[in-house]
Order: C-alpha cells, then structure tokens, then sequence
C-alpha cells in the first residue's frame, strides 16, 4: 500500500515536469524592446522618446552649458529652451551619412522647432532652435520671420559644412511650410547662426 502510494507521487511529479516544460515552449520568447537612449540610437522611433531619455538631457546641459540667449523668451536658459523646441510633437530621425537628426517642434506653438544631431555612438554634435525673433527685440513684423540658431563646436570641421547645410535646408523648408493667416504674407527664413558652445 505505502509502494503504491510513493508510485503515484513520483508519477505526478514526472507529469507536473512534463506539463511544465511543455507549457515554457508553447510560451513565445519574449524579449523587452530595447530602450531608447543616446548609446541606442536605432531603438529611438522619435524625438519624444530620445529628449525622454535622462541621459539625453544630462547631455544637452553639458554641451550647451549655462548660457542664456533670447530665442524663445528673454534672458532664458538655452538648453531650457531647447528642450522646449525639442519636446513637443516630434518627426522621426533622419540621417545624416552616419548621424542622426531628430527634430521636433515646441508644444502649443508649433512654428518653433528644435533640432538634434547625434553621431552613431550617441554624442551631440550640434544642437538648434528655429525661432521668431520677437523675444530679442520690438522688431516690425518679426513673426513674419524664422531664424535658426546652431550650436556646434569648431573642432567638429570634418562634420560642420554637412551638418550646417543640413540644418539650414531643414530650417528653410520648416520656415516655407510654417501656416499663416489668410491673407498674411508667407513667413520667410531670415539667417542662420553658428555658434561654438565652448566658447564663452
């Protein structure tokens, strides 16, 4: 009686194991989707996701810095701004050769759009804001007018005439397509301005 008994629990054992691993190979292998950060550019299916990434961030502060210009409002901190521009709705990246650009444009005021342009190991080579230049001074008309201001360091000259002419192409279609009122005059791209973070 007691044989039979260790019979049938070691039975039910073989068959618990059996069940189990049966059940572990009907079950898709599920791998997480990689997470996008600068050091995983492929995984960044937007621009939302990659100013999402705190690493990212930490990034744009040390490239930019402290500086404080006015683009988007007077006196204000430049990679502030920058994450304003960059952080509302967003475009896919786009390439570069072998960088990547990721552009989007600033929430509730979509005429005022940032770029981001990242080499394939995930480092910043230049930064930009396309802006009105209204914040900067009492200028007639100045809505009327888009400017683009680059961040990108000096050192970077085998990258800077293909960037730069990148973003300034970017810049003219973005300012080409900005709406205006009926009626209104087209807004025109006004200039461009390069400028190396590291110098102060």
């Amino acid at each position: 009686m007691a044989r039979a008994q260790h019979g049938g629990d070691g039975w039910e054992t073989v068959m618990l194991g059996i069940l189990l691993m049966l059940s572990a190979a009907a079950a898709p292998a599920h791998e997480p989707a990689p997470r996008c950060t600068p050091s995983r550019l492929a995984a960044c299916r937007n621009t939302n996701q990659l100013i999402g990434a705190p690493a990212f961030r930490i990034a744009v502060r040390r490239f930019i810095g402290k500086r404080k210009a006015s683009y988007l409002y007077k006196d204000g901190d430049v990679a502030r701004q920058q994450f304003d521009v960059l952080g509302g709705p967003p475009d896919e990246p786009k390439r570069i050769g072998e960088l990547y650009r990721f552009t989007a444009c600033r929430a509730q005021s979509c005429g005022e759009k940032g770029a981001a342009v990242l080499d394939p190991e995930g480092r910043i080579v230049a930064l930009a804001i396309l802006y009105s230049p209204c914040a900067t001074a009492d200028m007639r008309d100045c809505s009327r007018r888009d400017d683009l201001i680059v961040f990108m360091r000096e050192r970077d000259r085998l990258q800077r005439v293909e960037v730069v002419a990148n973003l300034r192409a970017w810049a003219v279609e973005q300012a080409a397509e900005s709406y205006t009122m009926a009626g209104q005059p087209k807004v025109r791209f006004g200039g461009m301005t390069v400028i190396d973070p590291t110098a102060r």
